[in-house]
């Protein structure tokens, strides 16, 4: 099989607040490194503290890439996400550099790892689907997908508007079921078997600890008050794209004045459980090369040796 990109690449996989930023900059300093952020939020621009953005200095110190590329009144998808990945793989290895892709966005670093099906868009066919959504409502739209495509039906999010959508977009333009289409084989950007997979993680338990240390942190750093600024200045509301990343879809609410700080922190914290929880699934699927907890100092260490050995037989 040939791949779009052969070159060394780092991935730098873990659950939200297990310090991945703190290590990929420390790592960074250590050896020839361009940071790529997996991370479905960070992208937006004006969205910095309820993400834990990396500060205007640690940008500084090492240069990163997909974060502010785009307004939070726009959508992300992975379509987006591989569009800028590409650009920034040749402006990194032009600087001679390796990427470090880092993140806790787990379907990103897959479609990385295994591979994405470029299937077309057209400007028309979305236009038709929209018109029908407003003329016959969500329910409807559904019921069209799994008349064209079961399979497909029965194995996506049929609450997600923008994936029924998006089937539907692929079936009527290919005239194929996309569950058909998803079989035939995908294009890969990179070597699965040239890249080095590290993991970074903690128990459930301390995870869920940081998780709670961290909303405290973000409210008390003015979260809120960025927040209102972001609503005010791009007309946000709770079906804008952005506004469903966590922190800022629960938050919101508060804003608005449904529901109190106290809520909008418990509703946070069991988001962040949750989405921890799922990350910790999905590490699992991943054949790390090496996995480890930074707060370890050994461990922290070892990160170090692993890319170190990986550079070496990579180069030889």
């Amino acid at each position: 099989m040939s791949y779009r990109y052969d070159l060394p690449a780092i991935f730098l996989l873990g659950p939200s607040a297990a310090g991945k930023t703190s290590l990929s900059l420390e790592l960074a300093d250590q050896f020839p490194l361009e940071v790529i952020s997996v991370d479905s939020a960070m992208v937006f621009k004006g969205m910095n503290i309820g993400t834990c953005k990396p500060t205007t200095s640690e940008q500084k110190s090492v240069k990163h890439h997909l974060i502010d590329i785009i307004e939070p009144d726009k959508n992300f998808n992975a379509g987006i996400f591989l569009a800028h990945v590409q650009k920034s793989l040749v402006k990194i290895a032009k600087n001679d550099k390796i990427p470090l892709f880092v993140g806790g966005s787990m379907m990103f670093h897959k479609l990385l790892l295994e591979g994405i099906h470029d299937f077309p868009t057209d400007k028309e066919i979305r236009s038709e689907i929209d018109e029908f959504k407003t003329k016959n409502g969500q329910k409807a739209l559904v019921e069209e997908l799994k008349k064209l495509d079961s399979e497909t039906y029965n194995t996506i999010d049929i609450k997600n508007s923008r994936r029924v959508e998006r089937a539907l977009e692929i079936i009527k333009i290919t005239k194929t079921k996309l569950s058909e289409l998803k079989k035939e084989p995908s294009r890969s950007i990179l070597n699965k078997a040239d890249c080095l997979l590290l993991g970074l993680s903690d128990s459930k338990a301390a995870l869920d600890i940081n998780a709670e240390d961290r909303i405290k942190k973000i409210v008390n750093a003015g979260f809120l008050k960025e927040l209102e600024n972001l609503v005010i200045t791009y007309k946000l509301t709770s079906v804008s794209h952005s506004m469903n990343s966590i922190n800022y879809k629960q938050f919101l609410p508060h804003l608005e004045g449904s529901i109190s700080l106290n809520e909008a922190c418990s509703d946070a914290l069991q988001a962040t459980k949750k989405l921890i929880k799922t990350q910790l699934t999905w590490m699992k699927k991943f054949e790390l090369n090496y996995a480890g907890n930074v707060l370890d100092e050994n461990d922290s260490n070892l990160f170090s040796d692993t890319i170190n050995t990986y550079l070496r037989s990579f180069n030889k």
